[in-house]
Order: C-alpha cells, then structure tokens, then sequence
C-alpha cells in the first residue's frame, strides 16, 4: 500500500467514527433522543477512543513506509538512515528492544524521527507544528481509557483553558462534543480532527 492508502484509511476511519458519533444522537420522530447520556456518553467516549487509535495507526504506517522508500503522496522519498527490508522489518526495528512504540506519545515517535529520518521530517516538523494539540488529545485519550482523580483533574483543566472559564467534573462527551470558542461552528472533537488531517496530509505528501 501507498502513503495515499495510509492517508485515505486514517481520512476513511475518521467518517466512520463521526457516523457513530451521529448514532448517538438520532432521535424518535416526536424529537426524543434514543440513547439516554449514559449511552451518549459511551458512544462519543468509545469513538474518541477509536480516533485517537486511527491517528496512532497513520503515524505508524506512514514512518514504516517512509523507511523502506515508498513515495509520498507527491511522489517524493524521504531520506533515511537505515535499509530495512520490508515493512514488517522496519517496524521491528523501530520497536527495537521494546515490546511495542508508544505511537500516541508524540514526545518518543519525534525522538525515533530524529533518529532514522533525515532531520527527523517530515514527521517532526509536522508534529512539532501540532504538539499543543496532539498533548491535548492525549490527555482525553488518558481521561477515556481511565477516570481517576489525576486524569478527572487534568481534563477539566483542559476544558478550562478551552473554554476560558472553570469547568468541574467535566466528561470526555460534554468537552469534545461543546463548541470550540476559536471556531464555534465547530465542535472540540471537529477542531481536534481538523488538526490531525492537516497534519497526516502534511506527513503523507512529505512536506517539511
């Protein structure tokens, strides 16, 4: 497969799970909603979840395939500083001595950049253009996989500094589904995956 397929896969992943998103609010025909907030709540959380594994799922296909000389989707190859011989290979050797690549930890997939890939790019330079928001998604990520009192404080500070006001007990639902102040005719789920395609188009056609 082509970095066109690993960008149409992650781009395809994204309109099914905003199809789920819908489901969780479709409504009777006298206007009720079928799903009650915990079902909502379940939903839109699971979702996000699925989001955050596509996104993980693109960076890796993308860097594995950047390494064994695929084309970006502008027909240009990436430098690297080692020859694995199949895909398989490269991700192997990314994993090293690991059992796996944290892939939703932006800090470590930009440091085995730098190691493999010519001035780390086009990885890099796009994740360090998005790094704010890639934290902010991992800290949703954190609070949808497990609600404690440290994961419980660190979305509603999240929420407070999107919203610009103290927000309390806040959900992983009622943050990313509220509109984003900087563009209200967005959610914070559409603000987030607006960023993420932007940058996957950027890493896909190879662009520093």
């Amino acid at each position: 497969m082509s970095l066109a397929d690993s960008l149409n896969n992650f781009r395809m992943g994204i309109t099914q799970i905003n199809t789920f998103i819908s489901i969780a609010y479709e409504q009777d025909d006298k206007g009720n909603y079928l799903y009650d907030d915990i079902k909502q709540e379940f939903i839109i959380t699971s979702a996000f979840l699925r989001m955050f594994i596509y996104w993980e799922t693109f960076i890796e296909d993308a860097f594995s395939k950047y390494l064994i000389g695929k084309n970006s989707t502008l027909g240009t190859t990436v430098e690297c500083y080692m020859t694995p011989d199949s895909q398989g290979h490269a991700l192997k050797l990314l994993i090293g001595t690991q059992k796996h690549v944290d892939w939703a930890n932006h800090e470590i997939v930009r440091r085995l950049a730098q190691l493999y890939l010519k001035d780390g790019n086009p990885i890099v330079s796009n994740i360090d253009s998005i790094s704010s928001e890639l934290a902010d998604l991992r800290t949703i990520r954190n609070a949808a996989a497990h609600i404690s009192s440290t994961t419980q404080k660190q979305i509603d500070a999240l929420a407070s500094r999107i919203s610009g006001k103290n927000v309390v007990n806040t959900s992983v639902a009622r943050l990313v589904m509220s509109l984003h102040p900087k563009d209200t005719s967005k959610t914070v789920l559409q603000f987030y995956q607006n960023i993420l395609d932007i940058g996957a188009e950027n890493i896909a056609a190879n662009r520093i």
